[in-house]
């Protein structure tokens, strides 16, 4: 390595901040900062900044339990994104982005009142006003399946998140996305019905409300996105999946015990339980999965991998 020499430009150097997307279903939680003389009255993630010889994963436990009092392990932690940010007439510094699933035997309580006012629980599809602008681009990224995200402000910008139009968010593209499935549509014969069902299902397995419009509704998660619309060309009024077409949609769960909670609360949204002698096995042996049937005939396998 070739060292600095007295008339060497100084190396850059970033503070790495960490930042917690705590989801209850479509909700994420948010945090009202006081007193710290920096975005005081906004609405804000639960973050911090990585100490000196901490990787942001260790950071991300740590401050989930020093600013919200939620006891997070490795395994509960999925990146959700990395953004280079600056704020207004600040320097750059690199967020990533963490998300957990809520745990209501371990619900989030305000540890530190001195620098927070009270938390709060908010739609992802519909954020609130009055959002620190860095923290508001971070979860839009999130929403929208974004990965990597520039965020520089101009000099004059505020920090609170005041205007769509002055978005300051560049998604940066990512390599093998050619080819990737973009979206999956379904035609369902009742709309209010099918988002009843298919809203949960896929609320429970970690998708975002994405798209609204009068005859269709969409559930994001990473690059993708569910499609349910009721098409005024739709022919017939049930799905038959032993027919030419699609049979179903084979969805991740993340472990046995999601599986488990997922089908002892699935009857109660309108799915039945396919296979019931043989699940949850019904695959084969060693293939973990439960085959869930809506109200209109379609079947969604929920696949636990390694078994």
């Amino acid at each position: 390595m070739k060292p600095e020499t007295p008339h060497s430009a100084p190396r850059h150097t970033e503070v790495v901040d960490v930042h917690l997307i705590l989801r209850r279903g479509a909700e994420v939680l948010l945090s009202r900062r006081a007193n710290t003389g920096y975005a005081d009255g906004l609405l804000h993630a639960p973050s911090g900044h990585v100490e000196d010889g901490e990787d942001v994963r260790a950071a991300m436990i740590r401050e989930a339990a020093e600013e919200v009092g939620v006891t997070l392990a490795a395994d509960d932690l999925s990146v959700a994104l990395v953004m280079q940010h600056r704020g207004p007439g600040g320097r750059p510094r690199t967020g990533w982005f963490f998300e957990a699933s809520y745990d209501p035997a371990d619900p989030p309580s305000n540890r530190e009142p001195d620098k927070c006012s009270g938390l709060s629980w908010h739609p992802l599809a519909a954020l609130p006003d009055g959002m620190v602008a860095y923290c508001r681009a971070g979860l839009d990224a999130y929403r929208r399946g974004e990965r990597f995200v520039l965020h520089w402000h101009e000099d004059d910008d505020p920090i609170a998140y005041d205007d769509p139009v002055r978005d300051r968010k560049v998604p940066l593209r990512e390599s093998g996305t050619s080819g990737s499935v973009h979206h999956v549509e379904l035609w369902v014969p009742d709309l209010a019905a099918a988002e009843r069902s298919w809203g949960w299902l896929l609320g429970a397995l970690g998708y975002v409300p994405y798209q609204r419009w009068e005859k269709g509704r969409s559930w994001r998660l990473g690059g993708a996105y569910v499609v349910l619309e009721q098409s005024p060309a739709l022919l017939g009024d049930r799905h038959e999946r032993s027919a030419p077409g699609l049979n179903h949609l084979a969805l991740r769960a993340r472990d046995p015990a999601a599986l488990d909670t997922l089908v002892s609360a699935a009857p109660e949204h309108g799915w039945t339980l396919l296979f019931p002698d043989r699940h949850p096995f019904a695959g084969g042996e060693g293939h973990r999965a439960a085959y869930l049937e809506d109200g209109d005939g379609y079947e969604v396998e929920v696949v636990v991998e390694g078994g």
